[in-house]
C-alpha cells in the first residue's frame, strides 16, 4: 500500500513538470531562440596562411580549405576552395610565394598548388603515416614530419619524396628551415633535432630546463614535455612552444635552449614573431603576447572569447593577424593583437548560452 502511494506521487510530479514546461507552448514550435552563431565552417581548423592583410587561406578537417581576398572580416567574405581531399584532416600549410604551396595531412597526404589554391594536386609521399608539418626553403627543397619519427625530403618540389630518418615510436610535430641547409624539428619527449646539411644528418639538441632531474626509478620522474611548434627568425634566433606552457628560446641556433618564465600550464600549439612583437596560442582559448621580441610573455585572458583550443596564429605584418582553432574558430586583429574580433565560432559571451565555458 505504501509503495502504491509513492508510485502515484511520482506520476503526479512528472505530470506537473511536463505541464509547467508546456505552458505557453504552441504545438510543434519551441518558444526559445536558437543561438545566432557566426560560422564559416564547423570543422576544426589547423593552419592559416596570410599572403597580405586582405588575403588569407585556412585549412582543416575533411579537406577543408577557405580563402578570402577582402580580409575575412565577416563570414560571407570566406569562400570554400576544392582541395580534392575528403574525409581526411589537413594539417600545416606553407607557401613560398603567392601561388606555390603545399599542405600535409593524415595517411601520408601531401597536396600541392601552383595557382594560389584554385587547384590542388596530390603528391606521392611514399608513406601512410600521418603528417603534421611542412617547411619549404624554396620551390624545390622541402621537408615534412609526422608520426613514428617520419622525416621526408624533396629536392624537386615534391615530385619525389624520400625518407631522412629511421622509424621510431615518436611523434614529430613541427619542422622549420631558414634556408636549404639549416633546419629544426621538434616533437614528443622534448625532442629537438637540428641539421646543417639539408637533413642528411640530424643532431639532437637539448634544453636542460625541461628535463627531469631525477631518475626513472623515482616517483617524481616524468618525461620531458611534448613540443608542438618551432619557428626561427634567422640562423640564431628561434622559439619553441609545447606542453605545460613551455616557451623555449635560443639566441645561438640551438646550442643553448632556455625556458622563458612560466606563465601557464596549458599546452601551447602555435607561435608567431614579427619584429619586436610575438603571439602564442594554445589550449582552452589561451593567448599570450610579447612586446619585446619574444623574451617576455603575458597571458591575455578574455581577448579571444572562446574556451576551444587555438591551433595556429599568423601575421602578415605587425598589425594584421589571424588565429584559428577548433569548431571553425577564426579571430582577426588589425591593431597588433591589442583587440581581437571573433569572426567565426562559438563565444562564451553569447547571451543565448549563458555559459562561461565550453
Amino acid at each position: 500500500m505504501g509503495k502504491s502511494r509513492v508510485s502515484i506521487g511520482i506520476v503526479w510530479i512528472v505530470i506537473g513538470i511536463v505541464g509547467i514546461c508546456c505552458i505557453g507552448c504552441k504545438p510543434g514550435r519551441p518558444q526559445f531562440a536558437l543561438p545566432k552563431i557566426k560560422m564559416v565552417t564547423g570543422e576544426n581548423l589547423y593552419s592559416v596562411v596570410a599572403f597580405s592583410p586582405k588575403e588569407l587561406m585556412l585549412f582543416g578537417n575533411h579537406g577543408t580549405v577557405y580563402f578570402t581576398t577582402t580580409g575575412g572580416g565577416s563570414v560571407e567574405e570566406w569562400k570554400p576552395l576544392e582541395s580534392g581531399i575528403e574525409g581526411l584532416l589537413l594539417g600545416e600549410a606553407t607557401f613560398v610565394d603567392r601561388l606555390t604551396g603545399w599542405v600535409v595531412g593524415m595517411k601520408g597526404t601531401i597536396i600541392h598548388t601552383v595557382d594560389g589554391g584554385e587547384k590542388w594536386s596530390k603528391q606521392v609521399s611514399g608513406t601512410e603515416r600521418d603528417l603534421f608539418s611542412v617547411s619549404f626553403a624554396d620551390k624545390s627543397n622541402g621537408w615534412v614530419v609526422g608520426e613514428f619519427g617520419t622525416i621526408l625530403h624533396t629536392s624537386n618540389g615534391g615530385e619525389h619524396w624520400e625518407s631522412q630518418a629511421k622509424e621510431v615510436d615518436k611523434m614529430l610535430n613541427s619542422v622549420y628551415f631558414v634556408d636549404g641547409q639549416n633546419g629544426w624539428v621538434v616533437g614528443e619527449f622534448g625532442t629537438i633535432l637540428h641539421t646543417t646539411d639539408g637533413g642528411l644528418q640530424w643532431e639532437q639538441q637539448r634544453c636542460e630546463d625541461i628535463e627531469t632531474k631525477v631518475g626513472m626509478d623515482s616517483y617524481d620522474w616524468k618525461p620531458a614535455p611534448a613540443l608542438y611548434e618551432v619557428r626561427f627568425k634567422d640562423l640564431n634566433s628561434g622559439w619553441i612552444v609545447g606542453m605545460d606552457g613551455v616557451i623555449l628560446r635560443t639566441d645561438d641556433g640551438g646550442i643553448r635552449w632556455r625556458r622563458l618564465e612560466k606563465k601557464c600550464d596549458i599546452p601551447l600549439y602555435g607561435i608567431e614573431i614579427k619584429g619586436m612583437k610575438g603571439w602564442v596560442v594554445g589550449n582552452r582559448g589561451y593567448y599570450l603576447s610579447s612586446l619585446d621580441g619574444g623574451e617576455t610573455w603575458e597571458v591575455k585572458d578574455g581577448l579571444i572569447k572562446t574556451r576551444f583550443w587555438l591551433r595556429d596564429v599568423t601575421f602578415s605584418d605587425e598589425r594584421n593577424g589571424c588565429i584559428i582553432g577548433a569548431m571553425g574558430t577564426i579571430a582577426r586583429t588589425a591593431d597588433g593583437g591589442a583587440t581581437w574580433e571573433l569572426i567565426s565560432g562559438m563565444s562564451y559571451d553569447m547571451p543565448e548560452y549563458g555559459l562561461s565555458d565550453f
